[in-house]
């Protein structure tokens, strides 16, 4: 009769503790215009303890929309392959997510899985690369930089 209860005990602290597992919301996506991005991307990330990380724009889209015309220096991790590649992030400080739009669904989703898989500062674009052009700013073209 104890074992029985001892192993129900153990069984639901586990599925309780795989419950656990943050999940993030719209609630914690940071925003930022595209004024405050080229501020953050210019100036590394560091601290007095810390050696300075660069900041980094990543783009999401799949390669052929990323090859037609993206950020200057932004790195292409299409979200399908999020997975696979998200552990080059790592080496950045702030990385900034920016989609085609406003309120991009696949930039707020590569936003929420970053943040899931662990990565430090993540912060979205908001407005996209439609906000990004509308300040005036350009565009590059081809392949990854």
């Amino acid at each position: 009769m104890i074992s029985r209860l001892v192993q129900t005990m153990l069984f639901i602290a586990i599925l309780a503790l795989a419950g656990c597992q943050k999940e993030f919301s719209d609630a914690d996506l940071v925003f930022i215009t595209p004024d405050q991005g080229k501020e953050l991307v210019a100036s590394p990330e560091g601290s007095l303890f810390r050696k300075a990380k660069p900041n980094v724009w990543v783009d999401p889209r799949r390669s052929e929309f990323y090859i037609a015309g993206h950020i200057p220096g932004a790195i292409n991790v299409p979200y399908k392959d999020i997975a696979e590649e998200w552990e080059e992030l790592g080496g950045y400080g702030v990385v900034i997510v920016y989609g085609q739009t406003y309120n991009d669904p696949l930039a707020e989703a590569m936003s929420k899985s970053l943040m899931e898989y662990g990565l430090g500062d993540i912060q979205t674009l908001k407005g996209g690369l439609e906000a990004w052009t509308r300040a005036g700013l350009p565009l590059t073209k081809g392949r990854k930089p």
